[in-house]
């Protein structure tokens, strides 16, 4: 039997409501910080809320649940609250499924936009450095703390500003959402050389482009013969198979061990 949808209405989420909720103190969520829990809100998710939410929590006929400033500051009585009863004048209806496993609900929400660092990641972060530096090659466009290379976005602080799924995406689906800034771009000039890179500032007039090496070309439109932009991501695609599941889950948690500066919570 389909059990009933469980639409998160954010946009139901009013000031006032929020003063109240202000208030009160907050209650704690008995499944937090549990990977097992998880996993079996991700499957009560799919089954119940998908259809609003899109199967990763992109959003579709609901808000999205992904990337949420709102979720992420909404407290776990909030949270929980909205799911079990619904949200008067919407598409929200209150949720038949037991306390249980509404709260499973909410561990994997809010999971889906804690940022990495907090999350408990299943691989050996020592191996995924070794991986990171070596077998998996990410060095070499990849930089963290000035080692590495200039091509793909500094990860130093990636613990911090990406959450878990967002870079087990970035590793496992690159095209999926190429990160903006770092398209890739192949110029051929009427000198005939030939210039690739990332295509950083554009106009009618010029381009600029980030080379391998951190060389930055600043081209004429009128020198260009040719420009050819890259539709989907410079990063390779076949980490899937390139890498056992042990060793992407090593390359996971040793990124999502990667912050500038330790929060203030986990000094």
């Amino acid at each position: 039997m389909r059990l009933p949808m469980c639409v998160l209405a954010l946009a139901a989420f009013t000031l006032a409501p929020a003063q109240e909720e202000e208030k009160e103190k907050d209650i704690d969520n008995p499944h937090h910080g549990k990977q097992e829990m998880v996993e079996a809100g991700r499957k009560l998710y799919l089954n119940s809320c998908s259809a609003c939410h899109g199967p990763t929590g992109e959003g579709g006929r609901g808000p999205g649940l992904i990337k949420s400033g709102m979720i992420r500051g909404a407290s776990n009585r909030r949270l929980f609250t909205t799911i079990k009863d619904g949200v008067r004048g919407s598409d929200m209806p209150p949720s038949t499924l037991d306390d249980g496993k509404i709260w499973q609900i909410v561990t994997f929400v809010k999971y889906l936009n804690a940022p990495a660092y907090e999350t408990s990641a299943a691989g050996n972060a020592d191996a995924g450095e070794r991986l990171f530096f070596g077998k998996a090659g990410c060095v070499e466009c990849h930089s963290i703390r000035g080692r590495g290379g200039v091509l793909g976005p500094d990860l130093s602080g990636a613990g911090l500003t990406r959450t878990y799924a967002h870079l087990r995406e970035s590793l496992l689906n690159p095209d999926e959402r190429p990160t903006d800034g770092y398209q890739g771009v192949s110029i051929q000039l009427k000198s005939g050389r030939r210039v690739e890179g990332v295509a950083r500032n554009q106009t009618n007039y010029s381009l600029q482009v980030l080379d391998a090496k951190g060389g930055l070309h600043l081209l004429s439109s009128l020198d260009i013969e040719q420009v050819s932009f890259r539709k989907g991501s410079l990063m390779p695609g076949d980490y899937k198979t390139r890498l056992s599941k042990s060793e992407i889950d090593d390359l996971l948690a040793f990124l999502s061990r990667q912050v500038i500066r330790v929060p203030e919570k986990e000094k």
